[in-house]
């Protein structure tokens, strides 16, 4: 069966075993690294990985944490800001001003993908108050997500000066492709391919009416459905329909789709799935789904080979 496995990595310290273990294909994601740091990895790549595929997350639209953004421990109920600089007498969440504009009274906010929730209190201009619904550790570079938010400037598309630089540094890599975040159209992916002139992925980030999802397929060379951040935007039951209606429009895409969005994810600190995944994991594979895009479970996980073997049996059928 030629259900793929792409792996996201961070490092080489376990990519042969990856590929030997039955991965087709890597990801990384160019929002945790500097535009040195990912030339760099892609030199050594070069050297090692030339003939294997390698996918490059672009930011896209997607509104991430800054980098600076010191780890915080976030607790229930308290009261933190979003801000453009720290606050040395509150808890302060680092954005940039285009995001802060965004966060207006009684926005629910989530971070992590869904992990950590919070509900905008009020926005003065200079801060954005919040207070923690859903608890956790923050990082910098997360990605911010906000539910049910219809401002149409948030879902416009425009590639970061950073992606910009990234493509003019990274597109004469032969092995280079590229999957681009929150993708809501298939002009998105028309000016993507004519500046990289590379394979393109659409990541599906958001909610898409069906006839925007063919129109995309008909553009981009695979679409990634991604459930962390559609969980994220949508909620538990908006991301369950979302889901039922896309799956019964597969057939009338003309590429091939890829799960996105820890498919594994208990595995991230479990040597064994739960039975739900390995069900869910067939159940892709008969909706016609063309392999999955696995994340924590590769980057950061505890046990990254063994996620890889438990799928590459459940699909070989051995």
């Amino acid at each position: 069966m030629n259900f793929k496995i792409f792996a996201t990595i961070k490092d080489f310290s376990i990519a042969r075993e990856l590929l030997n273990a039955g991965v087709t294909a890597f990801r990384v994601n160019s929002s945790h690294m500097e535009i040195g740091e990912l030339i760099e990895f892609l030199e050594e790549y070069q050297f090692h990985f030339y003939n294997i595929p390698l996918y490059i997350d672009l930011k896209g639209s997607k509104k991430r944490l800054r980098k600076d953004q010191r780890t915080v421990e976030l607790i229930p109920g308290e009261k933190i800001v979003f801000a453009t600089s720290e606050s040395p007498e509150i808890k302060t969440l680092l954005v940039e001003p285009a995001v802060l504009k965004l966060l207006s009274p009684n926005l629910n906010v989530s971070l992590n993908d869904g992990k950590i929730k919070l509900k905008i209190l009020d926005n003065d201009g200079n801060r954005a108050y919040a207070i923690v619904l859903k608890a956790g550790r923050v990082h910098g570079a997360k990605g911010i997500n906000f539910e049910f938010l219809s401002d149409k400037n948030f879902r416009s598309f425009s590639l970061t000066e950073k992606d910009v630089e990234i493509i003019s540094k990274t597109r004469d890599y032969p092995f280079v492709r590229y999957a681009l975040s929150f993708v809501s159209s298939p002009e998105q992916i028309k000016n993507l391919r004519a500046i990289s002139r590379r394979y393109v992925a659409a990541k599906i980030e958001n909610y898409l009416d069906l006839d925007k999802l063919k129109e995309i397929s008909s553009e981009t060379d695979e679409m990634w459905f991604c459930r962390g951040d559609l969980g994220a935007h949508l909620g538990m039951r908006g991301l369950a329909k979302f889901y039922g209606e896309f799956v019964k429009s597969m057939r009338d895409f003309t590429c091939p789709v890829f799960m996105a969005g820890e498919v594994m994810e208990h595995m991230v600190d479990n040597p064994r799935p739960t039975r739900s995944e390995i069900c869910h994991l067939y159940d892709l594979i008969e909706h016609g789904f063309s392999g999955i895009v696995l994340s924590n479970e590769t980057v950061s996980g505890n046990f990254p080979i063994e996620v890889v073997k438990v799928v590459r049996e459940v699909i070989s059928g051995d």
